[in-house]
């Protein structure tokens, strides 16, 4: 498998959509409620302006398997050297090593951008995630308890942070 990064553009709306809404219906490593339209895609990508936002392509099938980017953390300049990290790769190509090189390419882009930390905002039902970002250097700074409720249970939101 051959796992290449591309700019996130329109051309990748409709598999991003499907991977991010496979997310939505399966657990709650994806927030919303219901499955988003494909008209979504743009405020998906608006939401990382001024950072960064890719693809992520196995381009042996010739296909968007995943993406990842950076979204600033807050709107205010305070906060401007931090920013949240998102990835998310179709579920037949999990536990491949396609989420740590989504991380290191996030990490390589956010230093570049004078970023100096890299929160994640993970569901306290997704161990696995948690899992990952400890393996990779993030620590847990907190937790929101049973703040979300989606599937008729409520559950948390993680705070982890890495410095970069």
């Amino acid at each position: 498998m051959n796992i290449t990064f591309e700019k996130l553009g329109i051309q990748h709306q409709k598999s991003v959509m499907e991977i991010f809404n496979y997310y939505i219906t399966t657990g709650t490593a994806a927030f919303p409620a219901k499955p988003l339209p494909e008209q979504f895609f743009p405020m998906l990508m608006k939401r990382s302006e001024g950072l960064c936002a890719y693809a992520v392509v196995d381009t042996e099938a010739n296909q968007t398997v995943g993406f990842c980017s950076l979204n600033p953390y807050s709107a205010f300049p305070t906060f401007r050297e931090t920013a949240t990290v998102t990835y998310f790769i179709a579920n037949d190509y999990t536990a491949k090593g396609i989420g740590a090189k989504c991380l290191a390419l996030l990490e390589k882009e956010g230093k570049a951008l004078g970023l100096h930390n890299l929160i994640a905002e993970i569901s306290s039902e997704n161990e696995s995630s948690i899992q990952f970002h400890k393996k990779n250097g993030f620590v847990q700074a907190g937790e929101l308890k049973h703040i979300g409720e989606k599937f008729l249970r409520t559950f948390g939101v993680v705070i982890m942070q890495k410095s970069i």
